[in-house]
């Protein structure tokens, strides 16, 4: 492609990378796009059975996938959608695993995202006001309503208006219907107990279609697809963008340095303009590439906390049985709507207000419970108890910012000659209790809807994977280790003081205004929604300011 100039670059090209492409390009600016895997079209990167079946297995074979195969989308989605891990290594201390999801292809994560869109309440950004447990975040939600209105409408959000103070209301359309064992468990929650249940939101299930390939969810599909369509955007696939050039004062950024993955040849690419969208920790690796302390002449962090207080959600898993309300047949078969996604599903939204209870919560902060029931049934025959349908609930909740979890640079290279990311996380004794209280009300929960919580190789028969399956993280009885959620965040945080943070309150490094960070390592804290749609608000939000004269 012919790299003419542009006023802008934008690295990465997932769920951040395609907001920002698309605000920038309908204001009239032209962007670059840099994506360092490669741009597959729609049939190669969904796939299809019994292909991506043996993708998998070649990719645990081989060690390509050994940590990602840990998450349960590896076994939904085409495996080319995760990176090759021994062409992106990371290491960690021996104690401290963390498994780093990648998706190094255009669209990015995007395209294996659950597509659940959840705002962020006051409760949230404040919460450090109440707890002084770390810091609370220069913004509230008043900032990000009117971004989190204009994406809810351009995505067509399904989901509820519940009045709940710790989940703002959206712009949402109709919710998807309940299955009718999750209407009897609503039911039962209801007359049972304070445990309040309300329809998830975010996107339905993806149907391919010739004039739909792309799921609406991901960037292709969406606002990618939207840059695109301006005539302002190019992408440039299959280059790895590796550290920023700074002006002789360091006081603003050239543009970026960035590798071919097919020459190793390094290119100087420049613009006015550089937006950091490359997920957490790929772009944790590139700052801390670009800081004055590891190139002479890179920017300057005052607050000496670049890669400091990384965190995901901390998460738990229960699988259930409860008796079936629609027969043997599969549901799926008669309404593909039915299936399992970010709308076809259920929350139990506890957050900072959990259900009353005599004892005092052993931990701060909150959590959230995510489940369905009859949306990922295997074939009657396959079910140990074929009158019964299965279900789950999964924990996330927020977890307290530390500056022992971190992101640094190892001595270690990758094939390029680029230090690889060392990743030192660990949960705390508040995660850990937090994680406690989770198993109490999954058992509650689904004690009143008539439940039986088992193993889910004690539900299903698993002939040939049953041993692998019952290796997962999933299936353990505790938390998985950090990075198995696939919400990683912060290292990066917005502030309003330099001295506490890297960026400010519009997502602009301190010292080097015209670099925007705006993916999840932006974050002060973690709270306990999915990320995506506040990571596409605040994008949109900063970069709507990166186009007003800086005066303004």
């Amino acid at each position: 492609m012919p790299l003419k100039p542009f006023e802008a670059i934008v690295i990465g090209s997932g769920a951040t990378g395609g907001v920002a492409a698309q605000t920038l390009a309908e204001a009239g600016v032209r962007v670059l796009v840099v994506e360092a895997g490669p741009d597959l079209s729609a049939q190669a990167a969904l796939g299809s059975e019994p292909t991506n079946s043996m993708r998998r297995i070649r990719g645990l074979l081989s060690g390509q996938h050994r940590q990602q195969a840990q998450h349960p989308g590896y076994w939904k989605h085409n495996p080319l959608l995760y990176a090759d891990e021994r062409r992106y290594p990371y290491s960690t201390p021996k104690d401290q695993p963390f498994l780093w999801t990648q998706g190094r292809q255009v669209g990015g994560r995007s395209l294996t995202w659950g597509g659940i869109t959840l705002r962020l309440s006051d409760l949230e950004f404040k919460a450090a006001e109440r707890d002084g447990q770390g810091q609370s975040w220069p913004i509230c939600h008043q900032d990000l309503d009117p971004h989190y209105s204009a994406l809810e409408r351009q995505f067509a959000i399904h989901g509820n208006r519940d009045g709940l103070a710790q989940l703002p209301d959206g712009c949402t359309t109709t919710p998807l219907s309940f299955t009718p064992e999750e209407q009897q468990l609503a039911a039962d929650l209801q007359g049972s107990a304070d445990i309040e249940m309300i329809h998830s939101r975010g996107f339905s299930v993806h149907q391919p279609s010739a004039e739909c390939p792309w799921p609406p969810s991901s960037s292709p599909g969406s606002s990618l697809q939207t840059a695109l369509s301006t005539g302002r955007v190019e992408v440039l696939s299959g280059h790895l963008a590796e550290r920023l050039m700074m002006n002789r004062d360091q006081s603003r950024a050239r543009g970026v340095v960035v590798i071919d993955q097919g020459s190793g040849m390094r290119i100087e690419l420049e613009a006015a303009l550089v937006v950091l969208c490359a997920s957490t920790i790929a772009s944790l690796r590139f700052l801390l590439l670009s800081e004055h302390s590891a190139t002479e002449g890179g920017f300057q962090d005052p607050s000496a906390s670049l890669g400091r207080h990384l965190m995901d959600h901390v998460s738990t898993c229960r699988f259930f049985q409860v008796p079936s309300r629609s027969g043997r047949q599969s549901l799926q078969d008669l309404d593909p709507t039915s299936q399992l996604s970010g709308a076809g599903s259920f929350f139990l939204p506890f957050g900072s207000l959990p259900p009353q209870r005599p004892e005092a919560l052993p931990f701060s902060r909150g959590y959230g419970l995510w489940g369905a029931i009859n949306r990922f049934d295997p074939p009657w025959w396959l079910k140990r108890n074929s009158n019964c349908r299965l279900g789950f609930l999964i924990g996330h909740g927020e977890v307290l910012p530390s500056a022992q979890n971190r992101v640094t640079l190892s001595e270690t290279v990758d094939s390029w000659g680029v230090p690889i990311p060392h990743i030192s996380c660990r949960w705390g004794e508040n995660e850990t209790a937090m994680v406690d209280h989770m198993h109490s009300m999954m058992a509650e929960a689904i004690g009143l809807g008539g439940g039986e919580i088992q193993p889910l190789t004690d539900l299903i028969k698993m002939p040939l994977i049953e041993p692998i399956i019952g290796n997962m993280e999933a299936m353990k009885a505790g938390a998985p280790p950090p990075g198995y959620y696939v919400h990683e965040l912060g290292g990066a945080p917005m502030g309003s003081d330099e001295n506490h943070s890297v960026v400010d309150a519009w997502n602009r490094l301190w010292r080097c205004p015209n670099v925007l960070v705006v993916d999840g390592s932006c974050w002060t804290t973690s709270a306990w929604q999915s990320p995506t749609l506040t990571m596409m608000a605040i994008t949109r939000r900063a970069c709507l300011k990166a186009l007003q004269p800086e005066s303004e």
